[in-house]
């Protein structure tokens, strides 16, 4: 990019710069709009409506640079970018898909805090895993939506607007359905070990996919009640644990190899978390994601490259991030995603069962 501005500059002078600027300004919307909401309160003394537009320019740009973010880590989460409008009637979202952007109509709650949270709660139902909602039931569907809404205001760190959405919000849909605030419990925890995004959310988007817009049925809805029971046992799962590391469903078809105990590698070396692959393969599993912490994150990546190398799976994506373990400890983990090479099954289901870690 550096090389093509300076030529640009050099064989077109202020035409090359106004063309450097055009192109930053399209690629980067989201700051862009960021700094007109700076820009527009600082004038939010002149008026209602320079407040206004203030606030309204100010939301925008929060959850549109909150779903880049998302979308870059897993792409097809936050498709969309919004745009919100202010109205008397009901909060309401309207997708302009030609557009790559979802209307966001909300009433004006004269309150900063409690216009984002609506706005955000609003756009979730349509903007956020699209392909995937009309397979989750109401309570996970709510449950995904509020803990992405607080995912947001963490990130723009608006205390006041998550003791509003814990208070004012939450607590009197909890009231009414307590199957809610354990799956709120559930997927925080999975966020906070860094597996909502990675994981969780991946398999439902790619589960939408798969299904393809077929009709939603109670056994969709089943299986992905499911994954989450499934992720919420791997979540709690201590050092050593064992536990069945493998979630098989109509469309979700996915795994884990843990990878920590330095006696098994010094014992034994790579081979049983290769043979781990290679008996979720043999068993019709889709996927397994390879995890590790800290001095065994090299392993981890070892162990992907050799399964590769021997044709049982393809490395699809490999990400190193800080995550807090089930101690409450804040490590450095690595999660590698791989697509198994489908093959006849042979190994006894008894094999299936591996202690990991």
């Amino acid at each position: 990019m550096g090389e093509v501005a300076a030529i640009l500059l050099v064989q077109y002078g202020g035409w090359g710069l106004l063309l450097i600027l055009l192109v930053l300004i399209l690629t980067n919307l989201e700051k862009v709009e960021k700094v007109v909401a700076e820009v527009l309160d600082l004038f939010s003394w002149a008026g209602a409506s320079w407040h206004r537009r203030a606030v309204k320019a100010n939301i925008q740009s929060n959850i549109n640079l909150f779903g880049r973010s998302i979308d870059k880590e897993v792409r097809g989460l936050m498709p969309y970018n919004v745009e919100l409008k202010f109205v008397t009637e009901m909060d309401r979202a309207e997708l302009l898909q030609k557009q790559n952007m979802v209307i966001v109509r909300i009433k004006d709650r004269r309150h900063d805090d409690k216009n984002l949270v609506h706005a955000m709660l609003t756009f979730c139902p349509v903007g956020l895993l699209p392909e995937a909602r009309p397979y989750l039931d109401s309570s996970l569907s709510s449950a995904v939506d509020y803990t992405m809404t607080r995912k947001l205001l963490s990130a723009v760190r608006r205390q006041s607007a998550l003791s509003y959405l814990y208070k004012e919000v939450m607590q009197p849909q909890i009231a009414e359905n307590p199957d809610l605030d354990k799956l709120c419990g559930i997927l925080d925890r999975l966020d906070e070990q860094g597996l909502l995004t990675r994981v969780v959310l991946r398999e439902l988007r790619e589960m939408g996919v798969k299904v393809g817009g077929r009709y939603p049925t109670e056994a969709n809805r089943e299986e992905t009640k499911r994954l989450i029971e499934y992720m919420d046992v791997i979540a709690k799962r201590a050092p050593q644990e064992e536990i069945d590391t493998q979630f098989q469903g109509n469309y979700i078809s996915m795994g884990f190899v843990f990878i920590g105990t330095g006696e098994k590698v010094l014992q034994h070396g790579l081979a049983p978390y290769i043979n781990a692959i290679r008996w979720k393969r043999e068993a019709g599993i889709g996927k397994a994601y390879i995890a590790a912490r800290d001095h065994f994150i090299d392993t981890a990546e070892r162990v992907a490259y050799l399964a590769e190398k021997r044709g049982l799976a393809k490395m699809l994506k490999s990400k190193r991030y800080y995550a807090t373990d089930t101690q409450g400890n804040r490590r450095e983990h690595i999660l590698i995603e791989m697509q198994l090479i489908p093959s006849a099954p042979f190994a006894p289901p008894e094999q299936l069962s591996f202690l990991e870690e």
